[in-house]
């Protein structure tokens, strides 16, 4: 953890937006102390308030930067935040407080090259300029933030999307094994009321015959009629199933509206 050394509070520096000041103040780089500028944020966690800062910088103003020391460091380049000059920046993000308490501390440096930082001393017009940067801060995280939530309901719509197309594939394939297993049922059906008759009558004719060829066919057929009988049974069951599998899957898909219905109205209340 880094070790700040505050010098003294602006008095003409006022709140910004989040209600936090920014102060002057003197930090290490490796073995060399930098004089940069301050301010509090308290409005995210400070890997989210780091990521939204990188983020302004590298996409509004096409700085190019790199990790040294602990610190972002865009070395040499123009920020027209700032002003009309090439700048090094460096920032560094740190989190003060406990749990409850806690926010995050940015800590900004401008310097004009060869560490020549820029402090309202030498240069009160660019410092002004940083601290109406800093004091804006705040609104950026937010809007990083919203950025960062948009990304991740389109994700996940893309997502509910992809389990929508399965699950209606999954319902269609179901519906098409109940159809077949209700036609299954059906000839199973009529098998059995066949082989019944078949065998009422071969029972009519052996009570008149007592032919023992026939017993054997009757005994044959009763057989068939109970292999009929179990198959007709685990037809059944099997229809259960797949009914009971219709309804998890109509369920499931409701979920699935359900849920992709709360973020596209979130995503659209994003997006306005």
């Amino acid at each position: 953890m880094k070790k700040f050394f505050i010098l003294f509070a602006l008095a003409s520096l006022f709140c910004s937006v989040s209600a936090q000041k920014v102060n002057e103040t003197v930090v290490l780089f490796g073995k060399d102390q930098l004089k940069g500028f301050t301010i509090n944020v308290n409005n995210a966690p400070t890997n989210i308030v780091s990521d939204a800062l990188a983020n302004k910088f590298e996409s509004q103003y096409s700085l190019k930067g790199s990790n040294k020391k602990g610190f972002h460091v865009y070395e040499g380049q123009a920020c027209s935040a700032f002003g009309d000059a090439r700048y090094d920046i460096y920032f560094t993000t740190e989190t003060i407080g406990k749990k409850k308490n806690q926010y995050t501390q940015v800590t900004l440096v401008v310097s004009n090259g060869n560490m020549n930082c820029i402090t309202f001393a030498n240069d009160p017009r660019t410092s002004r300029n940083i601290v109406m940067f800093l004091e804006n801060l705040p609104n950026d995280v937010e809007a990083y933030k919203i950025k960062l939530r948009i990304e991740q309901l389109k994700g996940e719509l893309t997502k509910l999307k992809k389990e929508r197309e399965t699950l209606e594939k999954d319902r269609v394939k179901t519906n098409d094994k109940i159809a077949k297993a209700n036609e299954e049922a059906k000839m199973t059906t009529d098998q059995l009321q066949k082989l019944t008759a078949d065998i009422e009558r071969m029972q009519d004719e052996f009570n008149k015959t007592q032919d023992p060829i026939l017993q054997e066919k009757i005994a044959k057929a009763v057989k068939d009629k109970q292999t009929l009988q179990k198959t007709q049974s685990n037809i059944q069951k099997n229809l259960v199933n797949l009914n009971n599998d219709i309804v998890k899957l109509n369920q499931k898909l409701e979920n699935n509206a359900r849920d992709t219905q709360v973020r596209e109205t979130e995503l659209k209340q994003l997006q306005q």
